[in-house]
């Protein structure tokens, strides 16, 4: 009886494809069975869990019966529960992006981009993006060569994107002072979220708001509840195989009287 997990089996294919081509890379592998490159590599080295919908993907992909898929779907739904449930109990530590890129990246434009990549229907063409976000080709282009000058963006040379900035939050708003450019980057969101008002419908957003009366010293317990919700949502949104749309969550909690 066969003990190979389904990570096993990924193994064996590429070994097979590589046996018959020895110039088949693990990158064009990737593209065979329809992933990105840095994905089948935490995969392959048991860093990151499969999905069920992924597993009959590239299943199907690799000509696995039917029985064997729905076996490995099984067994791999139990480690990504289990993965999940870690993720949700462990302190999420991210490292800040640095306020000198920071300066330079602030506008919300650079994040989408790297949000596109991570969609099943991205296309590595400047044309492609500036299309999606609603931008001219100029405006996109400055974006993608801001982001390889700092370093979150990797272009290879067979013309595939690669977002370097993994490990990194744009969470850098400190709780002592904020910068023209966070501020900069906060106006462009909320200047967002009125856009979406007016041009989506509700199925398409989510937009609410309360009014309440507080304890000021209550602020920093606050914003730390708010912070644990954004990663928490952040992470049931992210933990998805079929992406096809960025989002932009952005909450804000502020007086509403003057100081005397």
């Amino acid at each position: 009886m066969s003990t190979k997990n389904f990570v096993d089996v990924l193994k064996d294919h590429y070994k097979e494809k590589r046996a018959n081509d020895r110039h088949f890379s693990q990158r064009a592998y990737a593209r065979y069975i329809g992933i990105d490159d840095s994905r089948l590599s935490k995969i392959l080295l048991g860093k990151r869990p499969i999905h069920p919908e992924l597993v009959e993907a590239i299943g199907r992909k690799i000509h696995l019966s039917d029985q064997a898929i729905e076996n490995f779907k099984k067994a791999e739904l139990k480690k990504y529960r289990r993965h999940t449930r870690r993720a949700k109990n462990n302190v999420v530590r991210l490292q800040k992006i640095p306020l000198e890129t920071f300066k330079i990246i602030s506008d919300p434009r650079h994040y989408h981009i790297l949000e596109l990549l991570k969609l099943k229907s991205f296309q590595p063409d400047v044309q492609w993006v500036a299309l999606v976000m609603g931008i001219s080709s100029d405006q996109a282009q400055e974006c993608v060569d801001r982001l390889q000058a700092v370093g979150l963006l990797r272009i290879e040379s067979d013309g595939t994107w690669v977002d370097t900035s993994e490990g990194f939050t744009t969470d850098i708003l400190s709780d002592v002072a904020a910068t023209e450019a966070h501020r900069r980057f906060q106006k462009a969101v909320l200047l967002r979220s009125v856009q979406a008002l007016q041009d989506l419908s509700l199925g398409h957003r989510d937009q609410s708001s309360i009014v309440v009366a507080t304890d000021s010293r209550k602020l920093h317990e606050a914003k730390q509840m708010i912070k644990a919700f954004r990663r928490k949502l952040g992470l049931f949104l992210s933990e998805s195989e079929t992406k096809d749309q960025v989002f932009q969550l952005s909450l804000s909690l502020y007086p509403l009287n003057k100081e005397e």
